[in-house]
């Protein structure tokens, strides 16, 4: 809640004071609709005081309130600040004839629809309900208000279609709804050709075309379409008649068709966006021979041939995105031009161009992406030219040899990329040892020798698929910021430090697969609390698998979807290499993805049963090892799982039966082991194939070719622990009784034969049982 500030306050009641003195009051009725609107509310919160007789007096002294001089309320602005919490349905809007400017912005907790009585305001000029929750369609009644210049609906919940009369409104100079659900089709009916400057209905559902009669709104200078689902063609020459055009925006649509040669005519243009439509077909000449012209966006299209070489003869150009084409040429004199040049983007394109041929005197250019093309030849030296760099993207080109000493001022530089070419030789120091540096991409490449990194501020760091040879690790220094650490598919090798897990806090990414580690994992990776993603497999590793790693909590639970690396744009997002349900992919979107890759080493022991707590893990990879022992029965407690890889160990015992509670498992292989019993019923074990099971001898069931011997759903055939246990049993049984037998046996015969008397009394006792049974037997008839 807000704190009165006593100098406004003072003010505040002086002109309270001096409008009394002056006999100047708000109508009662004007007062009373107030109030009973406020009372509506049910949380009025600080407007329950602003708005008060007991403190204020006059209405026209309260918070957001401007009353004319006859007393009678004008202005209806509520600050942000002043949250309420409610609807306009008891707004009685009769009950201010007068009223010129109504403002409720940014109020999360304002819903309900607009009423229709709104039309009742015919001296409204600004009527401005943005950043609401309003719902339902807008009433049809907002084209009576024939005095509005400024209506602002956007970022509500609006729904149903523009009511076609709101652009015949002759004085309004503003409109905006974006941010809604609103659908249909742009109102085609312009009767009246408006003093509209500003038209924004991005950010909604709009379907159809883009209307010709547009062209009618020749005052025009903002026009935003973004964000809707329009089709079709840009009007071609309507577009060119809108002379007053300043801001273009049509992007992200389903556009279609040539960009028409009318739109470079536009004497007043300062920015075109087109970002993310299906537009074809070349780009006219004489786009960016405007004077005026500063940012164009032409990116995710199919535009084809020439990047014009107009585009900076205007000479105020800052912003140039055309990434996501098929321009197949880049003439070097096009950005001979460009000396106010800031960022430069047209990566992924089929430009083929000598590297050496393409920078020219760029003294404002901050950030280049040239990527994903055919770039080819030798890094030329821009040290002295581009001294204000500060990212550069050349990856997925063809540019080869070594990296010249200042082949860029490294002062500045924070995002240097050149993944994906067939550079050699040492990384140069300058890269490795730059204070400006935050991410280093260098993967893909043939570079043999790494000096000691030093760079202070390094956040990421990809070396991967290189040839490089040298002993890990080649880290010195504070390493806080660092998050990323891929040097995967080298030659490196020795132990993997203890030091890890406390010499990088915020560390969330480390892949060393495929290099020539030794020695066992150390435990203290456990201290790396921010880790979601552990790569170790193909390497010489050795030992159990540490129980510790159970104990990383961003593994506990599931990722964050609104984490993410990104860097200058949206376009450019941090990334990995990885072995992803069985094919290398490059994952873009990393803070998603958790899990644990220990695959293809010589590790022994039990799978530790805690690491079935790690409840985020999307995938768990313990491939072609030695582990022995079952599979641990929690394993269902991995909700996240959707992929398990387990083959080629020598794991025994039954499959447990929660593995078929995860319902998120789509990729499962267990094949190669020692594995017995009936697999499991359930959904998801179903999908599989029989390879996912192979080579387990003692399994059988569905998707198995071989029936198992009975008709239950769940057997077990297998000498596990407790049928250990049991046989244990047996075999102590049968020793007791042949231990009972020798004792009673000795003890018996011992006495017979260690005592004379006691052997004569049981021999003359025998004789005359045998007496008895001898008479009784001679009296039994026959």
């Amino acid at each position: 809640m807000p704190h009165f500030k006593f100098p406004a306050l003072f003010l505040l009641l002086f002109l309270c004071f001096f409008r009394t003195l002056n006999s100047i009051s708000c109508t009662e009725s004007e007062a009373q609709a107030l109030l009973a609107w406020k009372s509506s509310l049910k949380d009025p919160g600080y407007l329950t005081q602003l708005w008060s007789y007991e403190i204020f007096g006059d209405p026209c002294c309260w918070e957001g309130i401007k009353c004319n001089e006859a007393g009678s309320i004008i202005n209806l602005s509520i600050d942000p600040d002043y949250i309420i919490d409610g609807s306009l349905e008891k707004f009685n809007f009769s009950s201010f004839p007068n009223l010129t400017r109504l403002e409720v912005q940014h109020q999360q907790n304002l819903h309900g629809e607009i009423p229709k009585e709104i039309g009742i305001l015919c001296n409204l000029q600004v009527l401005s309900l943005w950043g609401n929750n309003l719902t339902g369609e807008i009433p049809a009644t907002i084209s009576n208000l024939s005095k509005l210049t400024n209506l602002d609906l956007s970022f509500n919940q609006l729904t149903g279609s523009i009511p076609s009369a709101i652009l015949n409104m002759s004085n309004l100079h503003f409109l905006a709804m974006s941010g809604n659900d609103l659908t249909g089709e742009i109102p085609t009916k312009l009767e009246n050709p408006s003093k509209l400057k500003q038209l924004d209905f991005s950010d909604n559902c709009l379907t159809g075309t883009i209307p010709r009669t547009i062209g009618h709104l020749t005052g025009l200078a903002a026009l935003y379409l973004s964000k809707n689902e329009l089709n079709g063609r840009i009007p071609l020459l309507e577009i060119g008649n809108m002379t007053a055009l300043k801001d273009v925006d049509f992007s992200y649509n389903n556009l279609q068709w040539e960009l028409p040669a009318s739109i470079a005519q536009l004497p007043n243009l300062h920015m075109l966006n087109l970002n993310n439509n299906q537009l074809n077909g070349s780009i006219t000449p004489y786009l960016g021979n405007n004077s005026y012209l500063e940012a164009i966006d032409l990116s995710n299209n199919n535009f084809i041939g020439v990047v014009p070489p107009s585009l900076c003869m205007g000479g105020k150009l800052e912003y140039l995105w055309a990434s996501n084409n098929n321009f197949n040429s880049l003439l070097p004199v096009t950005l001979k031009n460009c000396t106010s040049l800031e960022k430069l983007n047209l990566g992924t394109n089929n430009i083929r161009l000598d590297i050496s041929q393409t920078f020219d005197v760029l003294p404002k250019l901050l950030y280049v992406d040239l990527s994903q093309n055919h770039f080819y030849g030798r890094l030329p030296i821009l040290n002295s030219t581009l001294k204000q760099l500060v990212g550069i993207s050349l990856e997925e080109n063809e540019i080869y040899g070594e990296i010249p000493p200042g082949f860029v001022d490294m002062s500045q530089l924070a995002y240097l990329s050149l993944d994906n070419n067939s550079l050699t030789g040492e990384i140069p120091k300058e890269m490795t040892n730059s204070t400006a540096l935050e991410f280093l991409i260098l993967s893909n490449n043939d570079f043999l020798s790494l000096p000691l990194i030093q760079a202070p501020n390094l956040k990421s760091l990809h070396l991967s698929n290189n040839r490089l040879v040298g002993k890990f690790p080649f880290l010195q220094g504070n390493w806080t910021r660092l998050m990323l650490i891929d040097i995967g598919v080298n030659k490196i090798y020795g132990e993997i430090p203890s030091w890890i897990g406390s010499s990088f806090p915020n560390l969330q990414v480390l892949r060393l697969q495929s290099n020539q580690f030794y020695g066992y994992i150390p435990p203290q990776l456990s201290m790396l609390k921010n880790l979601h993603l552990l790569d170790l497999s193909n390497n010489n590793l050795s030992g159990p698998i540490p129980q510790s790693l159970s104990h990383m909590p961003s593994m506990i639970v599931k990722a964050a979807s609104n984490q993410s690396y990104v860097y200058i744009d949206d376009e450019h997002k941090e990334n990995v290499e990885l072995t992803w349900k069985g094919e290398v992919v490059i994952y873009l979107t990393i803070s998603l993805l958790t899990g644990i890759d220990l695959s293809c080493n010589s590790l022994s022991g039990e799978i530790p049963e805690d690491i079935m707590k790690l409840q985020g893990l999307i995938f768990l990879n313990l491939s072609r090892n030695q582990l022995g022992g079952m599979i641990p029965q929690n394993i269902d407690n991995l909700t996240s799982l959707e992929v398990l890889d387990l083959s080629m160990n020598q794991l025994s015992g039954t499959i447990p039966r929660g593995i078929s509670h995860l319902t998120y498992l789509d990729t499962l292989n267990l094949s190669h082991n020692k594995l017995a019993g009936q697999i499991p019923s359930g959904p998801q074990l179903q999908t599989f194939n029989p390879s996912d099971f192979s080579d387990n001898d003692g399994l059988c069931g569905f998707p198995l070719p071989n029936n198992c011997p009975t008709n239950n759903t769940y057997i077990v055939q297998v000498v596990n622990n407790e049928a250990g246990d049991k046989k244990l049993e047996v075999i102590w049984v049968i020793c007791s009784v042949i231990l009972g037998f020798a004792i009673g046996f000795w003890v018996y015969f011992g006495v017979l034969f260690w005592k004379v008397s006691l052997r004569f009394a049981i021999f003359h006792y025998t004789d005359k049982v045998q007496d008895k049974m001898m008479e009784w037997c001679g009296r039994c008839p026959h």
